[in-house]
């Protein structure tokens, strides 16, 4: 199951609840069209959880992320956005999506952060920190923040004001 984990921001206008469920979807190694049903399914079960959580705090703010093992534009990451939640790469130009993942030479992406509408409207920077998909699998005895997973991080910044 996902990490769920639910943070308050005190701010100056007031606490703001924001809650995230960082999720590992089933991997993309049985093929695509063999495990997208599965993959489909933990996104709407993710729906269901926001769905819940946002009745017994509907001033929360959403953040649906992690390693979705999902292409951008497809079906799990659709049922996602058919739920209200935006993904942060339209923050950026169609040109601009970055990648996350190279697989046989081929960039990729496969890791996301959606969010709800309010939260999306303060996104400030969205960005892929590339520090493993680019180099080769470090030495065991290698301490550098190089290549320490083979997805790259994507970051997303938001402004709240303050």
């Amino acid at each position: 199951p996902p990490l769920l984990i639910n943070v308050t921001a005190h701010l100056a206008n007031g606490d703001q609840t924001v809650i995230l469920l960082n999720n590992h979807f089933l991997s993309l190694s049985q093929g695509e069209e063999v495990t997208e049903p599965v993959r489909t399914a933990q996104a709407a079960w993710n729906v269901d959880v926001i769905a819940e959580l946002s009745a017994e705090n509907p001033d929360a703010l959403f953040v649906v992320l992690g390693d979705l093992n999902s292409f951008y534009d497809t079906l799990p990451l659709n049922t996602l956005e058919d739920a209200g939640l935006q993904h942060v790469y339209r923050f950026l130009a169609d040109e601009e999506r970055p990648y996350t993942y190279i697989f046989e030479g081929r960039t990729q992406t496969l890791d996301h952060i959606v969010v709800s509408p309010d939260l999306f409207d303060q996104l400030a920077l969205v960005e892929v920190l590339h520090t493993n998909a680019n180099y080769p699998i470090g030495a065991p005895e290698d301490n550098s923040p190089r290549r320490v997973s083979d997805h790259d991080p994507l970051v997303a910044i938001f402004d709240f004001g303050e």
